[in-house]
């Protein structure tokens, strides 16, 4: 199991509520989030991308390079955990073909205020909880 959180992602007039992966291994500089084609669609944001958006390679698992549309504009991001509603944070969305998750990635992780408890048990938490507070993975959601 992995840490996955529910998310409501917001890109103008559109809303998508959804699951994501918290991956630490997804190292960014600025906050980042990946988008399978059929989840950016139902934002507006593919296959007619925003102005300013560029193609790029990324690296993905085993090393392999995959062309990735990297949005000129950002998606709005919040963790819809149930009891609490996390800030809303911005975040570089990244139309990934062939990709069936919705990942964020390190920095967004930590904008989000998550911390991963046990990651292979999907525990995680709020930075701001309740010391002893421990918050359980919600089930995949491919796309």
């Amino acid at each position: 199991m992995a840490v996955r959180v529910r998310v409501r992602l917001r890109f103008g007039e559109k809303e998508l509520v959804t699951v994501a992966l918290a991956n630490s291994g997804y190292e960014t500089e600025s906050p980042e989030i990946v988008l399978p084609q059929r989840a950016a669609e139902r934002l507006g944001l593919y296959p007619r991308l925003p102005e300013g958006s560029v193609v790029e390679e990324y690296r993905a698992v085993g090393g392999v390079e995959v062309r990735a549309f990297v949005s000129g504009r950002p998606v709005e991001v919040e963790v819809l955990a149930g009891d609490r509603v996390s800030r809303p944070v911005n975040a570089i969305p990244v139309v990934t073909p062939g990709e069936d998750e919705v990942i964020i990635s390190d920095s967004l992780i930590d904008r989000l205020g998550i911390e991963l408890i046990r990651p292979g048990k999907g525990y995680w938490r709020f930075s701001d909880d309740p010391p002893g507070k421990v918050r359980v993975s919600e089930p995949p959601e491919r796309w």
